[in-house]
């Protein structure tokens, strides 16, 4: 029976060594785990880190893109606005001296539609109850009046065939005493878009532009209105 009893101690002592190594070696798998862990942690973290450093620096240049593109586009802007401007201001001038060449040419040759005119204004504007209007230029003679409007540059996109008569009606308000007389219209211009001219005489709108220092005044199909 003693003999029994030491056998098994020796077996639980066994067993129990065997545990303990056993235990051991849990522990330090579970500590090498950890440290693994806590290795790829520290990683991720630095990952995350790198990301935020980078997403910030992407936010950044993000930014400064979007402050340049808003300065840019303000300069744009700006200087669209400048060449608007000075672009007008080219139109303008080119108009007024238009207005200026046909006047002085008028003034000089007062003759439209085979007559004589006795005057020639510039820049007529009224007004008349609700009526309101300006003409370029008009010739007047005592039983005539020629309504001619001036552009620098004739085009379809500035000259109306239809606004140009029904100024007429408008004219007659404006001066009852020319309302049972004759009244010519004309298109005066430095140059004319292609087709334009034709489309004017068709009408029975004369038109009237330079050729070398000369005013010519193409009025064969002229009508009275």
């Amino acid at each position: 029976m003693h003999a029994e009893t030491s056998k098994n101690l020796a077996e639980a002592s066994k067993n129990i060594a065997e545990a303990t190594r056993l235990a051991r070696e849990n522990e330090q798998k579970i500590k090498e785990m950890a440290a693994d862990n806590d290795k790829r942690a520290a990683e991720n973290d630095k990952r995350a880190a790198e990301n935020d450093r980078r997403a910030a620096e992407s936010k950044q240049k993000f930014d400064e893109m979007i402050a340049e593109d808003k300065i840019r586009r303000r300069e744009r802007d700006r200087q669209l606005d400048k060449l608007g401007r000075f672009l007008g201001g080219i139109a303008n001038s080119n108009g007024e001296m238009a207005e200026s060449y046909f006047y002085n040419a008028f003034r000089a040759d007062k003759t439209f539609a085979n007559e004589k005119f006795d005057k020639v204004k510039r820049n007529q504007a009224y007004r008349k109850n609700d009526i309101e209007a300006e003409f370029d230029l008009i010739l007047f003679n005592g039983k005539s009046a020629a309504l001619i409007e001036v552009k620098y540059n004739a085009k379809p996109e500035n000259i109306s065939i239809e606004k140009i008569i029904s100024r007429v009606e408008v004219f007659k308000i404006l001066y009852p005493e020319y309302k049972n007389h004759r009244i010519y219209l004309g298109v005066a211009a430095m140059s004319f878009k292609k087709g334009l001219e034709t489309e004017l005489h068709q009408a029975g709108i004369a038109t009237i532009k330079q050729i070398g220092k000369k005013m010519v005044v193409f009025d064969k199909d002229v009508k009275i209105f």
